[in-house]
């Protein structure tokens, strides 16, 4: 059975598909998909990160290269063809669409949910590309055409500040949504450090947070909790963090542990997690041998774990850590079920942590260590809650220290209650 983001849950917390399932977003950052990757290549692509657990790619169509490109260059895709008839996105290029065509339904063949930029932000903010008007007619041609696509995500912005564009970005999500009748879930992509919530918030159109953290990936954990409690309550997607292998980081490079810091961050603060590579946005000679760094292989353990639990019933809960939650770039997490019947807690370095085990609503809980970069699991013990039946207070604290077990870099915990 097919399962792609469709709607929000009842409680604004997570996606669910059309049968009301709750659906995972583990994304990956492909902004050239559609435009500097040949088919073969993007076919390619897609095959692996299926294989992997990934289950939403983002890609843009008017895109110019990226950072070090041009801003002013529209990228057209490995044919030659560009999105717009003389750079306008009024005018769509049928033969470009030809290609977008074709991916999304690969992708969807593959379970794959596209999360899709209509257009690089620099093309509203910096070129004046996309106004009021064309911007309007852009977005409801793009919906109109895609209505019946199930596996598509729209993402306005693109890397930007929209201030004094905020009616560009208007006029695009307000399209979108009219010619999809609403079909589609919509977001917006923001510049470093921003989020989607500080301009867009209380926006029709908009359906969930996107942040970009990008070199400031320290402040996953709090950046995305922040928008957790933002009303109206909404899902949270770091769509946008510091890349593996990347070169322009001030704390260093970013190594397969700092990649899984950032999954683990998002996922425990109750938001989604998109994973990038240098390579695939960047486009290097050489990239297409990067698709199995290790950071890559370590997001589908992520969600093999992820799997687990019923996460959708996650709360995140710090107070569960009496002792040892650290912060910055050690920031040790925890997350429990609301039902009190398991827990979870990132140990994101070699550490130790005091628990509560009080937190959980059964006489006695079982602990597994798993390492978050292997998938392998240990037991941890078994331990009292003195959460005892009967009683109207908790007759004795439990409390019980652990230990990031030797050689691992990190370690999760993961508690489930017995009787």
């Amino acid at each position: 059975m097919e399962n792609f983001p469709r709607k929000i849950s009842s409680n604004g917390r997570f996606f669910v598909d059309d049968q009301g399932s709750p659906f995972f977003w583990l994304g990956d950052t492909a902004w050239p998909l559609f435009t500097q990757y040949s088919r073969q290549e993007a076919e390619a692509y897609l095959e692996n990160r299926a294989a992997r657990g990934f289950t939403v790619i983002q890609g843009v169509l008017g895109w110019f290269g990226g950072s070090e490109s041009d801003p002013s260059n529209i990228s057209p895709n490995y044919q030659g063809e560009f999105p717009w008839v003389n750079r306008d996105p009024a005018h769509p290029n049928p033969a470009f669409f030809e290609h977008v065509d074709h991916l999304l339904s690969f992708a969807q063949n593959l379970g794959l949910t596209v999360a899709i930029l209509p257009a690089w932000g620099n093309f509203v903010t910096d070129l004046g590309l996309l106004n009021d008007e064309n911007a309007y007619q852009y977005g409801s041609w793009l919906g109109r055409r895609y209505k019946d696509r199930p596996n598509i995500i729209w993402i306005n912005g693109g890397d930007c500040l929209p201030h004094g564009f905020e009616s560009v970005f208007d006029a695009l999500g307000d399209g979108l949504k009219a010619g999809s009748d609403g079909k589609h879930l919509i977001t917006f992509h923001p510049c470093h450090l921003h989020s989607s919530s500080q301009f867009f918030n209380a926006r029709a159109w908009l359906d969930f947070h996107m942040i970009q953290s990008w070199t400031d990936w320290h402040k996953v954990y709090e950046s995305v909790w922040s928008d957790t409690l933002m009303t109206p309550i909404r899902p949270v997607v770091l769509g946008e963090g510091a890349y593996e292998n990347g070169p322009e980081y001030a704390r260093g490079p970013i190594t397969p542990l700092i990649v899984r810091r950032q999954a683990w961050w998002s996922f425990m603060a109750g938001g989604y997690h998109t994973y990038g590579q240098n390579m695939l946005w960047r486009v290097e000679p050489g990239w297409t041998a990067t698709f199995d760094t290790p950071g890559a292989e370590q997001m589908g353990i992520f969600k093999h774990i992820i799997d687990k639990i019923p996460w959708w019933q996650r709360l995140p809960d710090q107070a569960i850590l009496e002792e040892g939650a650290s912060g910055g770039e050690t920031h040790n997490t925890a997350v429990r079920s609301i039902e009190g019947d398991w827990m979870m807690v990132y140990l994101s370095s070699r550490c130790h942590v005091l628990v509560r085990l009080e937190k959980l609503s059964f006489p006695k809980t079982k602990a597994i260590w798993i390492n978050p970069a292997t998938g392998d699991e240990m037991e941890a013990g078994v331990f009292e809650t003195y959460t005892m039946p009967g009683f109207r207070q908790v007759r004795t604290t439990k409390y019980q220290w652990f230990s990031t077990p030797d050689h691992w870099e990190d370690a999760v915990l993961l508690f489930r209650g017995i009787n």
